[in-house]
């Protein structure tokens, strides 16, 4: 009997919520990795970056930032991630940790690299994503 009362006050995650806390899961968590191993190896990013200058000048641009752009970056990405663990969990409050983190992330670049450094593609995934979390809100508490 007390079993049945456990798992009838117990929600249910939706299957949208789980979809893109999945996704979140594996972009925050792959960006924050990746962003601290250049930050760890910054100074042979940079001699390795002399062998691709022509090949890839969008990347080299973001090497301007500096390690700072990197550790932060990596931070920011930590943090989406656990706001996006706290929404797997039904916690509101996740929402807005990820929400803050994304709009940083989308910041940063234009504070640390170049203030016309903007990328439509980002801002409209992560319109998306807050968008679609904000559509399961409802089942957070």
């Amino acid at each position: 009997m007390e079993e049945n009362q456990h798992s009838i006050n117990r929600k249910v995650r939706p299957g949208l919520l789980t979809f893109l806390c999945t996704l979140t899961f594996i972009g925050s968590g792959m960006a924050s990795f990746v962003f601290m191993m250049v930050y760890l190896s910054y100074d042979e990013m940079l001699i390795a970056m002399d062998d691709f200058k022509g090949q890839f000048p969008e990347l080299v641009n973001i090497f301007r930032g500096g390690r700072q752009f990197f550790i932060a970056s990596s931070i920011l990405y930590f943090i989406s991630l656990m706001g996006a663990i706290q929404m797997w969990k039904l916690k509101k409050i996740g929402f807005h940790i990820y929400t803050a983190a994304q709009i940083f992330v989308l910041i940063l670049p234009m504070a640390l690299i170049d203030s016309s450094m903007i990328s439509v593609f980002e801002i409209f995934i992560t319109l998306a994503f807050v968008s679609g979390y904000f559509s399961q809100i409802k089942h957070m508490s």
